[in-house]
């Protein structure tokens, strides 16, 4: 069997979700960028979530995260509350600001989702979520 994968393939389907995304949500005009999106959406879905939650589901060094949680304060979109369980740390949370993006991000991306997946059948789909589960999985051995 010829391996015709490219990574191209892989490059152009990120490329062109992320292009999708920033124009649907303005993001340049309102400073977003693709890691604020994944920690906005990460703190929703997360009510008690601190920055080492984020650190750790995403992977990320410390300061990098430290960096985004600043912007994303200034930004007004989070704010940070003591933690009653460990003094420590602190619980992020979205603003009233933040709570908006966050619904545009959902919306965003349930309207980029309905567009990308026309003309793929169930069965389809099924396939490329197998074979990209399996594609991440062997990569993490990377790590």
């Amino acid at each position: 069997m010829k391996n015709d994968f490219s990574s191209d393939a892989v490059f152009n389907i990120v490329h062109c979700y992320r292009l999708a995304m920033r124009s649907e949500l303005k993001a340049n005009e309102i400073g977003l960028n693709s890691m604020h999106v994944k920690c906005l959406s990460f703190i929703k879905k997360n009510e008690s979530c601190t920055a080492h939650d984020i650190v750790c589901f995403f992977d990320k060094d410390k300061s990098q995260i430290a960096r985004l949680i600043k912007e994303m304060i200034e930004h007004k979109w989070i704010t940070k509350t003591a933690n009653p369980e460990d003094k420590r740390s602190l619980i992020l949370s979205l603003t009233k600001d933040g709570k908006v993006l966050a619904t545009q991000l959902y919306e965003a991306q349930a309207k980029i989702k309905q567009q990308m997946l026309q003309g793929l059948s169930q069965e389809e789909l099924r396939v490329f979520n197998k074979v990209s589960e399996t594609m991440t999985n062997n990569l993490k051995l990377f790590k």
